[in-house]
């Protein structure tokens, strides 16, 4: 897909019935949401610019992002669902676009103020016990819940693997850091939001407090025994957490 300034991003669309966007995590990642399933929707999967399969060129800014995001969208309203950092570019896209969506769910978002301080640590103890000689690997598996699989897990949600965007992910995490009262902000988007979130998420379903607070219409499904990746962890109970919420 070209975007107005020439840049080429990877696209690609699979499924029948109400448009759903998929938003991946990041910043400086790719797309992994290839064994998400939704029947009965079309899914729109993408890479941002500067990722995997998309043209490595910036510029790297929210504004570039949000407008990226709407190409992808389109005219007509639709569902986005974003995780991780990609849950804090469709808010972004939500506050500035707020005709253009009917449904907004975030997936394991760090909410208004980020991680807890404890954070890295806890990602430090886990990679200290983790045997795979990849650190890219070894960092993904550190935020999924089941120790046993968790490699496998990883394995698969990152192949195909490419190169992350140090240069990106800077770019975008100290825009977003620097915006002045966010939680303001969020008064805009008046449109349903569901908040998913995995009990064992390093970063526990607490960081979400600020947005249930300030969304003015939002709910949050906690999923048990689930950490950082819930449509991979529990397939079946985030297709149901979603599907309820998206035909309510």
């Amino acid at each position: 897909m070209m975007m107005d300034d020439g840049c080429r991003l990877w696209t690609k669309v699979t499924g029948n019935g109400p448009a759903v966007v998929l938003v991946h995590g990041g910043p400086g990642w790719w797309d992994v949401f290839h064994d998400l399933s939704l029947p009965g929707f079309t899914l729109h999967r993408w890479d941002q610019r500067g990722c995997g399969r998309s043209e490595r060129r910036g510029p790297y800014t929210l504004a570039r992002f949000v407008a990226d995001l709407a190409a992808v969208c389109g005219a007509e309203p639709c569902i986005v669902i974003g995780h991780s950092w990609g849950s804090s570019l469709a808010l972004q896209f939500a506050q500035a676009h707020p005709e253009a969506l009917s449904r907004l769910v975030l997936v394991s978002s760090g909410g208004l103020d980020g991680p807890p301080a404890d954070y890295r640590s806890r990602v430090a103890e886990r990679l200290v016990s983790t045997s795979e000689a990849d650190p890219w690997i070894a960092r993904i598996s550190a935020n999924i819940a089941d120790r046993a699989i968790a490699v496998d897990q990883a394995r698969k949600l990152n192949t195909p693997w490419f190169e992350p965007n140090p240069v990106c992910a800077e770019a975008l995490l100290t825009e977003l850091s620097a915006l002045p009262d966010r939680a303001g902000a969020c008064a805009r988007v008046a449109v349903p939001t569901l908040l998913v979130h995995g009990a064992e998420d390093l970063r526990p379903p607490s960081v979400t407090d600020s947005l249930l607070a300030a969304l003015p219409d939002a709910e949050r499904v906690v999923l048990n025994g689930v950490g950082h990746y819930p449509w991979v962890e529990d397939p079946d109970g985030f297709q149901q957490a979603v599907r309820e919420f998206l035909v309510s």
